[in-house]
């Protein structure tokens, strides 16, 4: 963004304005659609305005770690793709940042129970692959991506062995963490950041909530007051709702 686009923005975010002409909390349209790859276990592709990923679920066997000799595991891999640009920090920095973060945001809600991935204790379990792609980077690559994953989980269906019909990977329905992130501009908070709005942002944070606070992310070099956090986290409470509708939970 030019001096003069930064100067241009921030001053209309000191009167709550946006210029996409959304209120300050208020997200972009959102479009949801699974089954978009053919070989993975489950897939799905959601736009947040013009911010598009899609992800894709893999099962595999494996051999368990030695420190869970009963559990499978989840691994969560997010690429922000060369066909995207204008990402806050260097491309692969920011590629495990989101993936970290997503990847928290299912495992710390406990979402998928690891003990029902166990084929044979000590022997055999289950791997559940999460990846997610970039297609196209408007803005929030972390709230698109979580609803990404969330959704090719809640589709994915795998064979236990080679002669049973497929079923669910194991999940916690009720435990379901959505994110929404919030950035900072002067003293304004926005929801759903635009690219134009993260390049403008003093501050980021992406707060996942499911029963109570799931998890916390921060960015940027400015600061958010205990109140302003407080206020994000109700909003996030809010959105949750919404979000749960969408991926029909």
């Amino acid at each position: 963004m030019s001096i003069e686009g930064d100067q241009y923005l921030r001053e209309t975010a000191k009167e709550g304005m946006r210029l996409d002409d959304r209120k300050p909390l208020e997200r972009r349209a959102i479009t949801l659609n699974t089954h978009v790859i053919n070989h993975s276990d489950g897939s799905s592709s959601v736009e947040i305005g013009k911010t598009r990923v899609i992800a894709g679920v893999k099962v595999l066997p494996a051999e368990p770690f030695p420190d869970k000799p009963n559990d499978g595991a989840l691994i969560v891999n997010f690429e922000a793709s060369d066909l995207a640009s204008g990402y806050p920090i260097d491309r692969i920095l920011y590629s495990v940042e989101v993936g970290r973060v997503t990847d928290r945001g299912i495992r710390e809600s406990q979402l998928i129970d690891t003990k029902k991935l166990c084929i044979e204790p000590g022997k055999k379990v289950l791997f559940v692959y999460v990846d997610v792609f970039t297609i196209n980077n408007d803005g929030n690559l972390l709230d698109t991506a979580n609803m990404a994953a969330l959704a090719a989980l809640l589709d994915a269906k795998y064979k236990p062995n080679e002669n049973s019909e497929p079923v669910p990977v194991p999940l916690n329905k009720a435990n379901i963490a959505i994110s929404s992130t919030f950035v900072k501009i002067g003293d304004t908070i926005f929801m759903d950041p635009n690219r134009l709005e993260e390049d403008a942002a003093d501050a980021r944070l992406t707060v996942g909530v499911g029963d109570g606070i799931n998890s916390l992310q921060k960015g940027g070099s400015g600061f958010f007051t205990l109140d302003e956090v407080m206020q994000c986290v109700d909003n996030a409470f809010i959105a949750k709702s919404d979000i749960l509708k969408m991926l029909k939970v």
